[in-house]
Order: C-alpha cells, then structure tokens, then sequence
C-alpha cells in the first residue's frame, strides 16, 4: 500500500490540509496519507527541513514525501520531484532538498511539467503536488513527470565553527513544542572536538546575564538524584543530545504553556549562537 506523507505551514484553522487529503483520497481512495507536521512557521523551509530529515527515513523505501512550505511557483522556483535514498519527495526547488540531503545531489532530480494548469495556481500543493504524488504512488515512472535535471538550488546552512581558542560556536536551528533549543552541534562534532577536555556551554539569558553549563546528560531524568524530590528538578535548565543527535537546551519538565520553555527563559531564538568553551587538558 502506497505512502504520502505532508509536512506544510498550512496550519489546522484552515481547509487546506483537509482539500490536499481529500484531492488524494477522491484519487486512491485507498492510499495511506501521514501528516509529519503542519505547524511548520511559515515560509520556513529551515525548520521544515529539520522536521523531515529526521522522520522521513523511518518510512519505508518509495513513500512519497509532499512539501507544502514556500511552495508557490516562480521563475526561478519551478516544482520538483526527487528521488533521496530511495524515498520520493515533491516540492518547490526553493533550496529544502540541499538541506535535507545534506548538500548532495538526490538519486533522480525531475522538473515537473504535467498538470501545468496547478503548477501556476495558487495552491499548486492540491493542484500539482497531489497529482504527482499519485501518479507516484500507482507506480507511475518519474520520468513522465517532465524533463531530467542535474542540480537542485543549494543553501549554505551555517555550520558550527571551532576556534583557535578552543571555543565551539553552534547555532540555533529550531524550537521545539516544548519550548526546547536544538542547536546544529551534533553528538559526533562536540566529541571530536571536546576529545575528553572540560568544558562550559555558554547560554545569554533575556536581562544579558549568563547561564553557565558544564554537564550534557544522556538523558532528561539523569538531572535528578533523589527522584522522591522530583518536584524540585522541574524547570532545571540542562543539555542533552536529544534523539535526532542534535545538542539540545531544555529545561526538565517545563510546560511552556503554564510558564516559560527554555528559548523564552534563556531569550534564545533561531539564528542565536551557543558558545562551548574547552578547557587545557
């Protein structure tokens, strides 16, 4: 049974998640349709990306992949179909694929011209990308979709930076539900830097005062000695490499709702850097 999957910034207010799922169902009544995140802000193809690199590889081989985040078509934004690690994606060539395949080229790359009546619409994801995706998915070949390519647009993701002086600089990539912040400074990077030394994670709080950190957990719990006391470890601020294996800010069972996340206590937005001081060894 065929897979299509959506991750949009079309929110839930509106009706355009349910037109996309009904325009796919009115075709294979029987497809198996997975919403991976409509809550992606808007126009952010760099939150989106996160969201799907880290998901998209626990569905199976030849799911279908819809992108609905900066999908309107322009001169320079034609729609696209790609094949990445045996997976189908379909989107606008607005630089998501370089980010989600890390900066290497996809399997198969095609520029979709069928249905060009969508393509120029003003919802090309229930107009173009649907169509697409179904075709796809009743094992229709990709070559049909319209002509081959050899490159997608690329984006330069910032990458952390290790300095002379011993000084690890990462960036904000994304917040979570939970108010979490996810910095793009993997497990595997902060090791082979860090080769065993000492260091201190540097956080700027809102009054510009500064949150000293010299322990990443394994896990969120491990914050907690005596878990009779647990109470008092709520809202604790701590790292962890979250499962994705990104080094993540978080404070222990915060509920951003009723009080302030970590991004909100530590004035932490994307884009902030983080700072990982190593000491002599």
């Amino acid at each position: 049974m065929a897979i299509i999957t959506l991750t949009t910034d079309f929110g839930i207010k509106d009706y355009f998640v349910s037109s996309v799922k009904g325009a796919i169902l009115k075709e294979l009544p029987d497809v198996t349709i997975i919403d991976i995140s409509h809550h992606v802000s808007p126009f952010d193809i760099s939150e989106a990306a996160y969201i799907i690199r880290n998901s998209y590889d626990e569905f199976p081989k030849g799911s279908i992949h819809i992108i609905g985040v900066n999908s309107l078509s322009t001169p320079d934004q034609r729609p696209i179909c790609a094949r990445i690690n045996g997976h189908y994606f379909i989107c606008g060539d607005n630089g998501i694929l370089s980010l989600i395949c890390h900066n290497e080229l996809p399997e198969e790359i095609y520029e979709i011209t069928i249905h060009p009546e969508g393509i120029d619409s003003l919802f090309p994801v229930k107009n173009c990308f649907v169509p697409v995706a179904c075709h796809l998915a009743r094992g229709g070949l990709p070559s049909l979709l319209g002509p081959k390519r050899n490159e997608i647009k690329q984006l330069n993701e910032l990458k952390p930076v290790y300095r002379e002086d011993k000084v690890l600089i990462g960036y904000v990539i994304y917040i979570d539900h939970f108010g979490n912040v996810v910095t793009n400074i993997t497990r595997k990077q902060f090791d082979e830097v860090a080769a065993g030394r000492k260091y201190n994670i540097i956080l700027r709080q809102k009054d510009f005062s500064i949150t000293d950190i010299k322990i990443i957990y394994d896990h969120y719990h491990d914050v907690i000695h005596d878990f009779s006391k647990e109470f008092q470890a709520m809202g604790r601020t701590l790292c962890v490499f979250n499962s994705a294996g990104f080094l993540e800010v978080t404070l222990y069972k915060s509920n951003p709702v009723v009080s302030s996340g970590a991004n909100q206590l530590m004035g932490l937005k994307k884009g902030d850097t983080i700072t990982v001081e190593f000491e002599d060894e």
